[in-house]
C-alpha cells in the first residue's frame, strides 16, 4: 500500500512538474494581395509626389494640398528605392463607418523602413493613408 502511495505521488509530482505550454500566437489574417497592389500602388506615387486624388474618398482628398504632398514626398524618397512590402495585418477603427477596413504594411526600402496604414471604404476608395516610423501599440 505504501509503495503505490509513493508511485502515485510520484506520478503527481513528475505531472505538476511540467511546464505550462506557452500559448501560440495569434496567426495573422490572410494577406490580400489586390489590397497589397494598392498599398505598394500609393506608397510609390507618395514617394514620387504624384497621388491621384481619384483615388481617394473626397474628404481625404480634399485635404490633400501641394504642400502636404510635396513634404510628405521628400520624406518619403529619402527611404530609397521600394524593396519589398511586408504585410503586417488589419488594424481596427474606432469610429470608422461601416464596411471601412485597416491595412498596415511595413514598406521595405534601400535606406530605410516605414509602416504605412490604409484605411479602404466598401468601394475601393482609400479613406486616408499614414506612414509611421511604428506602429501604434
Amino acid at each position: 500500500m505504501f509503495r503505490l502511495f509513493v508511485i502515485s505521488a510520484l506520478i503527481l509530482t513528475l505531472g505538476a512538474a511540467r511546464p505550462t505550454p506557452t500559448p501560440s500566437p495569434t496567426p495573422l489574417p490572410p494577406e490580400n494581395p489586390a489590397i497589397t497592389v494598392v498599398a505598394r500602388h500609393e506608397f510609390v506615387s507618395w514617394q514620387a509626389g504624384v497621388v491621384n486624388k481619384d483615388h481617394y474618398v473626397k474628404a481625404a482628398s480634399d485635404t490633400l494640398t501641394d504642400d502636404a504632398l510635396t513634404h510628405m514626398s521628400q520624406a518619403l524618397s529619402g527611404l530609397g528605392a521600394l524593396v519589398r512590402v511586408e504585410w503586417y495585418g488589419n488594424f481596427n477603427i474606432v469610429g470608422a463607418p461601416p464596411g471601412v477596413v485597416g491595412y498596415s504594411y511595413r514598406m521595405i526600402c534601400s535606406n530605410g523602413a516605414i509602416f504605412e496604414q490604409l484605411m479602404i471604404e466598401p468601394d475601393g476608395k482609400i479613406d486616408s493613408i499614414n506612414f509611421l516610423k511604428k506602429l501604434p501599440e
